[in-house]
């Protein structure tokens, strides 16, 4: 198991499906922002955050879909973008500078040692940096935790947990903020999945097995145990 999640989230100039022009959205559209986390796989923070604003060209925001445009405006993403001296070969290199920083070296299938991508409908922002930044995405091991994968299983077999896991989320789509909820959503998940529920299983199957042997006990005493 990979010692390390990278939870990372990219605000684009559009979604990473077919357009009408035909181009591919993750090739077509520019990536604006880029935002990391490092945890261990207790989810304890590693380091500091990163984040990295990309910069493009008035022409090339004017390609950004409507709702991007109008979303990252809003949010001032837009202004940041324009005053930028960052290109997209150079955040690329920041990213993994930052990584190696952290101890974090590329991935390794025969030890298993590296960095596992990890977010919220994590397939999306994946997709860009296959195409945009293919180096990165060979530093990472070629799968990922995808926590909204984890939430359309909650609620449909525990809708509550998916209630609770979500309530606090507020979508802002401002990268660093959607990480940040994206870790305390898989941490409710994990209280689920992880060593806390495995504590409480035994603890459950000690009571049962202890209910058990009262209850044999008392109906035939001379069994021994």
């Amino acid at each position: 198991m990979s010692p390390y999640f990278l939870f990372g989230d990219i605000e684009t100039g559009g979604l990473n499906g077919r357009l009408v022009n035909g181009a591919l959205g993750m090739e077509y559209y520019p990536i604006l922002e880029l935002a990391f986390i490092l945890t261990d796989k207790d989810l304890n923070q590693i380091g500091l955050p990163l984040r990295v604003v990309v910069h493009h060209s008035d022409e090339v925001i004017a390609t950004c879909s409507e709702w991007a445009l109008d979303t990252h405006t809003a949010s001032g993403l837009i202004d940041y973008v324009r005053a930028s001296t960052l290109s997209l070969a150079e955040a690329e290199q920041i990213v993994i500078k930052w990584l190696n920083g952290l101890g974090v070296t590329k991935y390794d299938g025969k030890t298993k040692q590296g960095v596992v991508f990890a977010g919220n409908s994590i397939m999306f922002d994946r997709s860009y940096i296959m195409c945009q930044m293919p180096t990165l995405h060979e530093y990472m091991h070629y799968r990922q935790l995808d926590v909204s994968a984890l939430a359309l299983a909650a609620r449909a077999f525990n809708p509550e947990l998916e209630r609770k896991a979500t309530s606090a989320k507020l979508y802002k789509h401002e990268a660093l903020a959607d990480i940040r909820e994206s870790i305390e959503e898989l941490r409710m998940y994990k209280q689920v999945l992880g060593s806390d529920s495995q504590t409480a299983y035994e603890r459950f199957s000690n009571a049962c097995r202890g209910f058990a042997k009262s209850l044999i006990k008392g109906l035939m005493p001379w069994v021994k145990w």
